[in-house]
């Protein structure tokens, strides 16, 4: 009888590399990366067991000589990519992604990530081992634990039952002594604004409701939660479950795909709702929300999966609003990504922006923290040199702080802050109204084609860590609606150039800052320029490339096809030709809003309105492009929504 941990291990690897487990001639390239610390060797035993049928017991097709090898020393990188030239079937195992070379990570015929247990594997698992069923939740709870608490748990002639009590016993001290040290409370959160204020309501709501004094249908059951990166999105949940007293049930698109092909992902997709519903009052978070993207892709081969799964979790939506006690909260950097009838009423109801925090916030943080008071006197330079952090960001520098204070055998005191915050350099007076004007390029040629501006940013400090030319200024766009045509395309080439022609125009030339990397203002140009050229139909030919919406992808498209290449190269020119005239003609406007934008740093889009009015500028509005043959193909929104 197989052990659970082989029997687990049996169940994954049967999932991953089912395309080519009946197909014995099969000559393929699977690098496997085991993230679950004492399980690589299990991966690698089932392998051989699955490809090669060197099982003690099972039936399993093998005969293959398939070639297996972990992969545990970085120095032999080199020469794996020799061994891709092997013979037979190769099967690759990491324990660390960054042992895996580029190449075989892009072009083998498997590549996957094994961070975590599916549930329904842990459940299949335990059966095949002890012929006993188990829950879907006591299969969650399992696959949670660490691998060697299973060993010591689950031993043959052993009933289930009371292995799973005995690991319940080993868990309840580690779930004691998190609850002691990371249990935090809605209540004692900073910088959260209104989304606090929600979640408090949502608090008493579920108390009435718990008392019965009011229906589940006056309770608020959805929330969105946008953001960038570090804010506290996930956090906000934590404490909020906490505060309501309810549990928290995580649940993401890469999670739930990673169950397998599409029948799988959506099984456990509905199967988290299902615990949700189980465990009602309960709140559900899902993570990266925007991966939900627009079902509007045409042209695309991954039109129909997309379709299917947003349609499949719209079910699971609204069959949990249909349930009482299920709150399910949507976090996402994107919003604008988002399918739009994921976010009609009913599923998603609010939307919160959660902006980084503002001075109060971040020294109340920094206060949470720290086991000592941070003197009047230093406050000021605190919340200036901590000017941008997130709450993650601020969480570190206090743990860093700690840590010096330790080595220094004494306790923290708020030069220890001081001292590990990250160096920062000022912005020069020059370099800031070049930046601006970039920016405040962007904006104006936005709204000359009738887009909606959310906000304007620029930063006057940037820290050495990061770099002079990262995320220094920022215009965000409002959400465009769904139909995408050629002309929307053109348009939005023409914002992302904006800011490079304005520096042109006004300064007489522009700096290096606008490309390099993907988010750079002239690589998101040449990206939708390619899409518009070869995948969509859009440009000088109707014959498109059956190819994903891939940055890489893409480049090499160009790469192999120099007529493609020079298609590209033309659009990208004449785009610019209007963006410059469209700059020319604003110029004024440009001028008085970029010396305004140098002194405010942060404007909203009101506020960039109400001013062009008080100084008497109104935006002259772009030239309508020439009806193009095909404008009424629509295509998936592209991430344009944030412009550096």
């Amino acid at each position: 009888m197989p052990t659970l941990t082989h029997a687990l291990a049996l169940c994954i690897v049967n999932r991953f590399l089912r395309p080519f487990i009946d197909r014995p001639d099969a000559k393929f390239l699977a690098a496997i990366v085991v993230r679950i610390e004492g399980m690589a060797d299990a991966i690698e035993v089932a392998c051989d067991v699955v490809l090669n049928g060197r099982a003690k017991a099972g039936s399993f097709p093998g005969g293959r000589n398939a070639v297996i090898e972990q992969i545990t020393d970085s120095k032999k990188q080199r020469g794996l990519l020799a061994r891709v030239q092997e013979p037979n079937a190769l099967v690759l195992i990491f324990q660390n992604t960054k042992l895996v070379p580029d190449q075989i990570r892009d072009f083998a015929d498997v590549y996957h990530v094994i961070e975590e247990i599916d549930p329904r594997l842990m459940k299949a698992a335990i059966y095949q081992t002890f012929a006993t069923e188990v829950s879907m939740s006591d299969a969650q709870f399992i696959a949670k634990q660490p691998l060697d608490d299973w060993l010591v748990a689950f031993r043959s002639g052993r009933p289930v039952q009371r292995s799973l009590r005995l690991l319940r016993g080993m868990d309840e001290p580690r779930q004691a002594a998190a609850g002691r040290t990371k249990s935090i409370r809605l209540e004692e959160l900073h910088g959260y604004g209104e989304a606090k204020q929600w979640g408090l309501e949502l608090a008493l709501d579920l108390t009435r409701y718990r008392r019965g004094e009011i229906a589940w249908t006056d309770v608020e059951p959805g929330l969105l939660l946008s953001g960038p990166s570090g804010v506290g999105k996930t956090r906000f949940a934590e404490a909020l479950a906490t505060t309501c007293g309810v549990p928290l049930i995580h649940g993401s698109y890469a999670r739930w795909q990673s169950a397998g092909h599409q029948g799988e992902m959506l099984a456990a997709m509905r199967d988290a709702f299902e615990m949700a519903k189980a465990a009602a009052p309960a709140i559900l978070l899902i993570d990266e929300l925007d991966s939900f993207e627009s079902r509007a892709i045409e042209g695309s081969h991954s039109r129909t999966y997309t379709r299917q799964v947003v349609n499949g979790f719209l079910e699971c939506l609204d069959g949990a609003a249909q349930r009482s006690g299920v709150i399910v909260i949507g976090t996402t950097n994107y919003p604008e990504m988002i399918d739009p009838a994921v976010l009609r009423p009913g599923r998603f109801d609010r939307h919160i922006a959660i902006a980084l925090p503002d001075a109060t916030a971040r020294l109340a943080i920094l206060r949470q923290y720290l086991p000592t008071s941070i003197p009047s006197s230093q406050e000021t330079r605190l919340t200036d040199e901590t000017k941008g952090m997130s709450g993650a960001e601020l969480k570190q520098l206090a743990r860093e702080s700690r840590r010096r204070a330790r080595g220094l055998n004494r306790s923290v005191l708020a030069d220890d802050v001081l001292a590990c915050l990250p160096e920062t350099h000022v912005v020069p007076a020059d370099r800031l109204a070049i930046l601006s004007i970039h920016e405040v390029g962007h904006a104006i040629v936005a709204l000359a084609f009738g887009r909606t501006i959310e906000s304007i940013r620029i930063a006057d400090r940037y820290r050495v860590d990061v770099g002079q030319g990262f995320d220094l200024g920022t215009v965000r766009l409002g959400n465009e609606g769904l139909r995408r045509t050629a002309r929307t395309y053109q348009r939005d080439i023409c914002v992302a150039l904006a800011g490079v022609a304005a520096e042109i125009e006004l300064v007489g030339e522009h700096g290096d800052g606008a490309s390099g990397h993907p988010d750079a203002d002239i690589n998101k140009a040449t990206y939708l320029a390619t899409l518009v050229e070869g995948v969509l139909g859009f440009g000088e030919t109707l014959v498109v490339e059956h190819s994903p919406y891939d940055y890489n992808e893409l480049s090499r498209m160009r790469l192999r096809s120099p007529h493609l290449w020079a298609r590209v190269d033309r659009l990208l020119a004449s785009r610019m030709q209007e963006t410059r005239r469209i700059i020319a003609e604003n110029r004024l406007a440009i001028q008085a809003l970029a010396a305004e934008l140098t002194t405010r740093k942060t404007m909203t889009g009101t506020e960039v309105s109400e001013f062009l009015k008080s100084v008497g500028h109104v935006v002259v509005a772009a030239t309508e492009f020439a009806e193009e043959k095909r404008d009424d193909t629509s295509a998936r929104q592209p991430r344009l929504e944030r412009v550096n």
